[in-house]
Parts: structure tokens; sequence; C-alpha cells
């Protein structure tokens, strides 16, 4: 409720690139942990 009372706007501090390079990072990893758990 206090937050909703003095929202502030969200300011993108990573490019396009580097969101899609750290999800593929992530995917990655999470690949290989359920694969090594088969």
């Amino acid at each position: 409720e206090l937050h909703n009372k003095n929202p502030k706007p969200f300011k993108w501090t990573k490019s396009a690139d580097q969101v899609l390079a750290s999800v593929k990072r992530f995917c990655h990893k999470a690949q290989q942990t359920l694969c090594g758990e088969l």
C-alpha cells in the first residue's frame, strides 16, 4: 500500500542483448541440472 502511494517508474539497467544473454545462461544451467538428474 505504501509503495502504491509513491510509485516510481521502472528503469532498465541492461540492454536487451544483456537480458537475453542472461536468460540464455539461466536456461542452459537449468537444462544441465535437469538432464543431470535423469
